[in-house]
Formats: structure tokens, sequence, C-alpha cells
């Protein structure tokens, strides 16, 4: 057909995204190539192709120069790690169409040797064709597919990249740390909870190894949060569980939550800290830097507190005896909860009722004098009931959920920006002490005053604000959003 061949080359193309497979969500793929100097790619359905020299392997947005390329890949992926999702090895042989002007109409590309690294694709063909068209001349590109289907070979969707991945079972959209399960109803309550329990644990499980190596602070938030609901599914289960396994999950789980929470308010933190500063000024913002590094510090030691514990014999055989419990526990009726054969319907629709009233009974006790402890006691409150829902949202129906839901968030969303502030305000103040303590500038002292100043103001807004959120929240229409979400779940 006039295809030119060029020498063939070994290429090694590695696909790159986030773990929870953001730029996969985006419509987007980032491949990274390599073939005597390696390229950073961008490309998509419908998206402009984007080509990048790169010196080394991006970890981060910011790893990458500022461009066009670093803003959009910064907007997908924020603050979470690129990591290798697939390598593919080939012996590439690339063929070009010119017509008379001796201008590209149509590139072929043969992929000879197909290899995945670490992975078995035993299954991907040894060898494929790529045929790429180019805008204007797709006739060309579909006389070289008619070409070659003569010869009987067998189009594929996809290219090199996705074929291989899917011979070796890669999911190119990442890990999902959604907590809901199918669920019915009408079956035996133990048997729900235990389905959510098992999904939360492969949730923790997923996270742990990136929060013990720290490869980015979503890790350590996907893992607390699945903690988290985790204790709530645990103590709303205490008389559907064995009442011996309840205890232990809740000595342990309380554990572990307490030893991420450190690490992940200095996370917050830091996440938060240009915006925090940004607005008091670069004079501020440099005088600011000692205090940034201290949190840089604390995090770090942090971190390694809890990786210390992750990595220990007690939170490794707690979370296989654990693991094991929920695949195979006893059915004998010792080791069950006295509502174990409950529906789980009836179950779940008395622990969201009971768990919604407590939330509002104890909201309409906020007043502008309460402690800031009991609205943080509110505050775990809206989480538990949150939590309830997120796990067993395949039992509600979707539109009374989502509108209910998306009530509760509101509220939440006050009482979130409010406690940040508190524990951002209280840390500042340790942080002052000891940088004054170790004589810091007069400028530093002064920038951490103003800081804190701006911390106060926030906190003091979102507290005045409290009343407007709670009572857009304590109203009929929620009240009926819940209704018509739980209607059912009992019959």
């Amino acid at each position: 057909m006039g295809f030119e061949f060029e020498q063939a080359r070994t290429v090694t193309r590695t696909l790159l995204d986030t773990f929870d497979g953001r730029v996969h969500d985006a419509g987007l793929r980032l491949e990274l190539r390599d073939c005597g100097g390696v390229e950073l790619i961008v490309s998509g359905p419908g998206a402009v192709p984007a080509h990048l020299r790169v010196d080394s392997v991006p970890r981060f947005a910011a790893d990458l120069p500022p461009g066009p390329l670093r803003a959009r890949l910064a907007l997908i992926i924020e603050v979470r790690a690129l990591l290798p999702v697939v390598r593919v090895m080939a012996t590439q042989a690339r063929a070009t169409l010119r017509d008379r002007a001796a201008k590209t109409v149509a590139i072929a590309t043969v992929h000879d040797d197909v290899r995945v690294d670490g992975h078995d694709a035993a299954d991907a063909p040894p060898w494929m064709i790529e045929i790429d068209e180019f805008p204007g001349y797709a006739k060309q590109a579909a006389e070289a597919r008619v070409v070659l289907e003569r010869f009987g070979l067998i189009r594929l969707d996809g290219d090199t990249l996705d074929v291989a991945a899917a011979a070796a079972g890669v999911a190119l959209g990442g890990f999902s740390s959604s907590p809901t399960v199918p669920l019915d109803p009408a079956m035996p309550a133990i048997d729900g909870f235990r389905a959510v329990l098992a999904n939360l644990a492969d949730a923790i499980v997923a996270n742990w190894q990136g929060t013990a190596e720290q490869l980015d602070p979503e890790f350590l938030h996907d893992l607390r949060i699945a903690v988290r609901r985790t204790r709530t599914v645990v103590a709303q289960g205490k008389n559907v569980l064995p009442p011996a396994v309840v205890a232990h999950a809740r000595e342990r789980f309380a554990w572990l939550g307490a030893l991420t929470g450190p690490a992940r308010d200095l996370d917050v933190y830091l996440i938060e800290w240009n915006g925090y500063t940004a607005t008091l000024g670069a004079d501020a913002m440099t005088a600011l830097e000692p205090v940034r590094l201290l949190l840089e510090r604390r995090r770090e030691s942090a971190c390694s507190t809890l990786t210390e514990a992750l990595r220990s014999n007690a939170a490794t055989e707690w979370m296989s005896t654990w693991r094991a419990w929920l695949r195979e526990a006893p059915r004998d009726n010792d080791a069950r909860g006295v509502h174990a054969d409950r529906r789980l319907g009836t179950v779940v629709a008395k622990r969201v009722a009971r768990a919604q009233a407590n939330l509002v009974e104890r909201g309409r006790l906020i007043r502008p004098d309460t402690p800031a402890e009991q609205v943080h006691d509110l505050r775990k409150d809206a989480k538990k009931l949150r939590y309830l829902l997120e796990c067993f949202a395949s039992l509600l129906p979707k539109a009374p959920r989502k509108a209910y839901v998306r009530r509760l968030k509101a509220f939440q969303d006050n009482l979130g920006e409010h406690q940040d502030a508190e524990v951002h305000i209280a840390m500042l103040r340790a942080i002052a002490r000891e940088l004054h303590d170790l004589g810091a500038s007069a400028d530093t002292m002064l920038a951490i005053g103003q800081l804190s100043e701006r911390l106060d103001q926030r906190r003091v807004a979102e507290r005045a604000e409290f009343t407007h959120r709670f009572a857009a929240y304590d109203t009929a229409a929620t009240r009926r959003d819940l209704d018509a979400a739980l209607d059912g779940l009992t019959r």
C-alpha cells in the first residue's frame, strides 16, 4: 500500500492514573512512553492530545513544568499521586503512508512480542497492529484496515495498551471505595450487616499500604473514613452481631481510628495552608514559613507513628481475624445477636430514625454560647447518621434519599468547617508557644497573630451560620424526604 517502515525499537508504555482512577473517569489517558527518551502523553476521546518530554516519572501534577498540561491534570487529580496502573513492553515498528505531496496521511504501528510487566497476560495477542488516521484522510486508514482484515486479522477495540491491560485483568477504572453493596430488606439482619462490614474491610485493606507508604493524603483519608463507617455499623449492630465480636471490634477500630486522627488533621491543615495564608500577603506568607515547616515535621512524625502501627503484628493480625470472621461467621445461636434474624429493612429503618431523632433533639439545644465540644459531638452524630445512610443506601429509594442527604450534607459542611477552624486554631497556639520559646522573629509572631485572627473569624462566622443551616435542615420537608426513603423497609 506504500507504507514505509522505520527501524524497529523496544518501547515501554506505562499507564499512569490515581488509585481511584480519576484520569480514567475524566475520559482521559495519561501514558508514559519510553523509547530512547521519556514522553508523557495525554489523550482521550474528544481531547486534544498533549505530548511533553520529561526527565523523570511525575508523582504529582506539581512535578510537571508550569503550563497547560500541568494545570489540566491538577484540576483532575488534585492531591492524589500518579501511580503505574499497567506497563506494557513490545518491539515496535512504525510505518508511515504519505501522499504525493509527502504529507503523512496514515500511520501503522506493529507491536511484536507484547508483554505485560508483573502480570500474566497469556490471552493477549503476541503481536498487534494499530492504524492511526489523520483528520481529512480517513479513507486511507480505512483501506489499510480492510486489507488487514482480508488477511484474517481480527479488529479489536482500543489500542495495544487497552488490549494488553484487559488480557492481564487490570482494571483501568481504579479502586472504588463506595460503601454501598446490594442488599435485600427481607434478608436476615446479620447477613446484611456482615456484607456491609466486609465491603468496608476491603476498603480499609485497599488503602492500608498506600497509607503506610504515605503515597498521597487521600489514602489516609479513605482509610479513616472506612474505619469510621465500620465503627458506626458495628455500634448500630450491637444487637445483631455477636456481643463478643462487637466488643472486640469497637475496641480495635477505636484504636485504629485514634491513630489516624493526628496525621489527618495535619494533612488537612497543610492542604488548606495556601488558602489560609494567601490573603495575608506575601510578607506574612514568608514570615509564616517556620510555622509551615513545623507543621510538616509534625505531620511526618504523626505519619511515622501511624505507619509503625499499621505494620505491627497487632494491626495486621486483627484485620486478618476480622475479615476471616466476616467470611466464615459461625451460624450457631450462641454466636449471634438477639436481633440477628430480624428483617434487615426493619432494623435499618429503626436505626436511621433513631439517629435522626437524636440529631434533631441535640441540634435544638445548641446556642451561641454552647461549648465547642458539644457542637463537635453534634457533628459526630451527623456523621454517624450519614454513614448509616451511605452503607445501607441500596435499601432506600434513590430520589428521596438523595434529597435528604443533600440537606444533611449542607448542615454537615457547616459543622466540619467550624471544627477544622477550632482544631487549627489550637494547633497554631501550640506552635506559637513552641516557636516563641525557640526565639522566632517578631515578624513570624506577628504573622501568627494575623493568621490566628483570620482562623478565629472563620470559626465565628461558621458558628453564626449554624443557626441558619440547622433551621434549613430541621424542617417538615426533611422529615418527609426521610419518611419517603424509609417507607417500605418495615413491610
